[in-house]
């Protein structure tokens, strides 16, 4: 085992599925924000270790206890981030470590890569197996138990809730659906217990982690119906780490070192503008090795 500090992995996955789920702040799939304190939203990590850490010191969660923390997309690295081999279990590990520690503070969203994980869908991305090189560093690093950690994986991701919103009218998701889908979303899956229909292409939870590409007229539908002014997710490749989509979307990349985040004040109402102006880079962001040492 080339990891000696994972040695309980499998407690450690299953103790944070455990929070997730009594998470208090979650309703059905939702996680519903409250109207003080601050949230930060990320985009995609993919393996990113590196500004995760970062991420960790921004936070300070141990001072700043009426903080919240949203991250989503940890598994299956990006070439974005500079390594030969899958190894995003550790990040996948240390978020799951930070949720026991905060379980209050720091929350889940489910993205397309942990769904693809859950289903053992393959997905090709720069012209890698995503799922394959993710489970050959697992069963490398960790033998024998390799098939007991993948089966913890899944069921710690199947606890990941799908969205989260504030009370200043901001919608939080890894995606959401393409327009070509939305007459058949069933928008009960916030509420109810999800079914194998649910994951596969045309299911709500699949469309709405895998959709991207919206435009302006269907945002302002999208946003009458979820009652919501603003959208915030990932999913899509941002190489400068954000973008913006008609005064409704913004598009956010944790992933690489032009990668961002965004805090947000939960008692301020925002106008696009003004919540475009909140975004960050890790860039600007110290080393945590230089702030430790």
């Amino acid at each position: 085992m080339k990891c000696p500090e994972y040695e309980n992995v499998v407690e450690i996955l299953e103790q944070a599925a455990s929070l997730n789920k009594e998470d208090s702040l979650r309703t059905g799939h939702i996680i519903l924000l409250p109207d003080y304190g601050h949230v930060v939203m990320t985009g995609d990590f993919h393996g990113c270790l590196h500004n995760f850490r970062k991420l960790q010191w921004y936070a300070d969660l141990e001072h700043s206890i009426h903080r919240h923390v949203i991250i989503h997309e940890l598994i299956h690295t990006s070439n974005g981030y500079y390594t030969e081999e899958d190894n995003s279990c550790q990040l996948l590990i240390e978020a799951a470590r930070w949720k026991i520690e905060y379980p209050e503070q720091v929350h889940f969203l489910l993205g397309n890569h942990d769904l693809a994980q859950i289903t053992s869908r393959e997905i090709t991305k720069n012209g890698q197996a995503s799922i394959q090189n993710f489970n050959q560093w697992i069963y490398d690093t960790f033998g024998g138990k390799a098939d007991e950690i993948l089966e913890s994986i899944d069921r710690f991701l199947l606890t990941i809730p799908l969205a989260a919103r504030t009370q200043n009218r901001i919608w939080m998701s890894h995606s959401l659906p393409c327009e070509s889908v939305i007459d058949n979303i069933d928008f009960s899956v916030f509420e109810r217990e999800w079914t194998d229909e649910d994951f596969i292409p045309g299911g709500s939870v699949y469309e709405f982690v895998w959709g991207r590409g919206h435009t302006k007229e269907y945002l302002d539908k999208l946003a009458d119906l979820l009652d919501v002014d603003y959208f915030i997710v990932g999913h899509q490749s941002q190489p400068e780490g954000f973008s913006c989509v008609d005064e409704r979307e913004i598009i956010l990349a944790s992933e690489h070192y032009q990668g961002c985040f965004m805090p947000i004040d939960l008692s301020v109402s925002y106008s696009f503008d003004k919540l475009v102006g909140r975004i960050k880079s890790f860039l600007d962001l110290p080393d945590v090795e230089e702030v430790s040492g």
